[in-house]
């Protein structure tokens, strides 16, 4: 039943992409699909999205199937020195978590056509921690940095947590095409999910 079934999956996406590779529109990792909303094939793909999620560490916010969509709370990207996570995808993103507190959150789309799905969409939203300078009096200020008993550089008694924010910095193309691709690698592959799929349920356009 599985081979059958990641036979089939893979001819409908083979056929409405023309290969595995990530089509952008907007930026956006997307690819077409063609499966029955109600099939046991829908029921393992949902499945899969949520579970390569939590794989990775996100915390699930929204599940809602009959919108089709899946979204995960902020969280803080891996640094150099947690090498048994993967949130991050390049050399430069993974610097730039060392040098710099990032989190990300993430959301996966299911369009619908009179079909069924009919194309699955990764968006990664990046944020940056900044936080006002910190004076440094003595060697052991080093050790209050995220602490609110520095003044700050502005002439601040103290840095409070009111004083530090998150701001958006765009989007994360390469873990976008990264779990684009894994989440359709996983619901092919029967050694990667606990969901049985139905061959029968998908329909190439």
């Amino acid at each position: 039943m599985w081979k059958h079934y990641r036979r089939h999956l893979s001819w409908a996406l083979l056929a409405s992409a023309g290969c595995l590779g990530p089509q952008r529109s907007d930026y956006l990792s997307t690819l077409p699909v063609s499966i029955d909303a109600r099939s046991e094939a829908a029921d393992g793909l949902w499945t899969t999205i949520q579970e390569t999620l939590r794989h990775h560490r996100f915390q699930l916010d929204r599940v809602d199937r009959g919108a089709g969509v899946v979204t995960t709370m902020h969280a803080t990207s891996q640094n150099l020195f947690e090498f048994w996570r993967h949130d991050v995808d390049t050399r430069e993103d993974l610097w730039e978590s060392t040098l710099n507190p990032i989190r990300r959150r993430v959301e996966v789309r299911l369009d619908r056509d009179d079909a069924g799905w009919s194309r699955v969409s990764v968006a990664v939203y990046k944020q940056r921690f900044s936080s006002p300078d910190r004076q440094f009096n003595s060697t052991g200020a080093l050790y209050q940095y995220f602490g609110d008993r520095l003044p700050s550089t502005t002439g601040q008694i103290r840095v409070t947590e009111k004083d530090e924010t998150w701001y958006d910095v765009g989007r994360d193309p390469a873990m976008e095409d990264y779990f684009l691709r894994r989440i359709l690698d996983s619901a092919m592959d029967p050694a990667e999910s606990d969901t049985p799929g139905d061959a029968s349920a998908l329909k190439t356009p």
